[in-house]
């Protein structure tokens, strides 16, 4: 897909228009005047035409998608983005190839709506059924020209959008994928096959050389499985000099059954995304080397399936962590935080200064917060407010959480440092940021994004069909685009 920003003027014949429209407002000028009173006409016909993300279309020449853009005033880049989507995705059975959208600022400024909107245009692309037969069941839409028609020249936020748009769909790729179909191995070679596009380094250890160096809390995890585990390791060294502003961690837990602590079989299948954080993770290092971000990041995810096979790690058994904690696994099914935890002290070892991990961790977070806000911990208070900050600002919707000496002491273990369960439902997500708190070293800022409520939908949204969300992505890249402009 191709985007070009326009003038009015300079729009020319398209085959669609994409028309935010905000409650009380008129459409924009710049349309022909049968388009403005066929909108309002519709407008004094239908009821709800505004209403947020709501769509319709006008079979005018050209076509005419309306999308409700709400209250004025309201505008952020969350919404700037599930506008163009929701245009995008109402073309979905269209035979259109040329799209304009009218990028509407308001109060976040062209350069941002225009980022949004590209970035929407391409999340708005991606759909869920890659495995179906019937081509007409998964052919992606015709439209390979996206007009965006603003006052102002938005190259680089065209740029950064397509950069942020492609890593989303890619991480949303990776996490719709089945377990069958993207093993620990299928995961580091598309790692790899992204990394080369954007000239990041990459490595992948094995699980010997995880063994060498002492990670056998991550290690514990892989032992019920037949799939060999990978710990995935990219490097993207934008300003050159040694360390990292920012290390990245994310979950890979290809297939969670659960392990001997299995789970119900209820929607187990959705399991096959609970390698989420690891995919934003990869994703995210490869649209900062593509838009080369004069900043250092190192990317890791440490992938392996957790299955109750004969060699699997059993209640109460006790392994010794990358950090030198001993950790006592109460329940198998409390995986990812054993996974993380020697992703978390790899990236300090490596240099890293700053350290944000990603994963769909707990079902607490989603009984608390349900399935619009990701879960924010971390340490010091400064840096957390940073994150949310440019979460916000990026799109992303997080809400910061407790974390305090009471839940430390609550992952001690009774034969061990810390035990990677509490038994109790109580508080789970905080006890679970609070184990994986203690590998975070003394003066490391540190921040923890639970996604377990946002990763996947269950049904479909006029802005995304049901399935993988892509959370994390976006917030993960502007961390890094902070960081480069700081320079430090």
């Amino acid at each position: 897909m191709r985007f070009r920003a326009v003038r009015p003027s300079q729009l020319g014949k398209v085959d669609a228009i994409i028309v935010p429209l905000f409650a009380g407002a008129e459409p924009p000028a710049w349309l022909s005047r049968p388009t403005r009173a066929a909108i309002a006409r519709l407008l004094k016909e239908e009821q709800g035409v505004t209403r947020l993300y709501g769509v319709n279309t006008l079979h005018e020449e050209p076509r005419v998608v309306i999308v409700g853009a709400g209250k004025p005033g309201e505008l952020d880049a969350e919404r700037a983005r599930n506008i163009a989507s929701a245009g995008i995705r109402a073309l979905w059975r269209s035979s259109v190839r040329k799209v304009g959208i009218a990028i509407a600022p308001d109060s976040i400024g062209e350069e941002r709506a225009a980022q949004a909107a590209v970035e929407g245009a391409i999340y708005g692309m991606w759909r869920p059924e890659a495995h179906r037969t019937r081509e007409e069941e998964r052919r992606l839409p015709n439209i390979d020209q996206v007009l965006l028609v603003t006052e102002k020249g938005v190259d680089d936020a065209i740029e950064r959008g397509s950069a942020v748009g492609d890593a989303t769909n890619v991480a949303r790729r990776l996490a719709n994928e089945p377990a069958n179909r993207m093993t620990p191995t299928l995961v580091a070679e598309a790692a790899k096959e992204l990394a080369k596009e954007a000239g990041v380094r990459i490595e992948v250890l094995d699980a010997d050389r995880c063994r060498a160096l002492g990670m056998g809390s991550f290690l514990s995890v892989a032992q019920g499985s037949h799939e060999p585990p990978r710990f995935v390791v990219m490097r993207h060294r934008g300003r050159g000099g040694s360390g990292y502003d920012l290390g990245l961690v994310g979950k890979g837990i290809t297939f969670d059954s659960g392990g001997i602590s299995i789970k119900p079989a209820d929607n187990m299948h959705h399991m096959k995304a609970d390698m989420t954080g690891a995919a934003s993770v990869i994703a995210a290092l490869a649209a900062i080397g593509k838009l080369g971000l004069k900043v250092n990041v190192i990317g890791v995810a440490p992938c392996t399936e957790n299955l109750p096979g004969g060699g699997a790690t059993k209640p109460g058994d006790v392994f010794t962590a990358m950090s030198g904690k001993t950790v006592e696994v109460i329940n198998t099914d409390a995986e990812g935080r054993l996974v993380l935890v020697d992703g978390i002290t790899y990236a300090q070892r490596e240099g890293a200064k700053r350290v944000i991990d990603v994963a769909t961790l707990t079902g607490s977070i989603a009984v608390g917060l349900g399935q619009h806000f990701s879960g924010l911990f971390g340490k010091p208070d400064s840096f957390v407010a940073i994150v949310r900050e440019t979460a916000s600002a990026a799109g992303d919707r997080m809400w910061p959480m407790p974390l305090t000496d009471e839940y430390r002491d609550e992952v001690k273990g009774e034969v061990a440092d810390i035990r990677n369960s509490t038994g109790a439902r109580a508080g789970g997500a905080i006890t679970a940021a609070a184990f994986l708190e203690s590998a975070v070293d003394e003066g490391t800022e540190w921040a923890h994004l639970d996604i377990a409520g946002t990763f996947w939908f269950e049904r479909d949204r006029p802005h995304a069909p049901k399935g993988p969300q892509g959370p994390a992505v976006r917030t993960l890249i502007a961390l890094a685009e902070r960081y480069a402009q700081d320079g430090k």
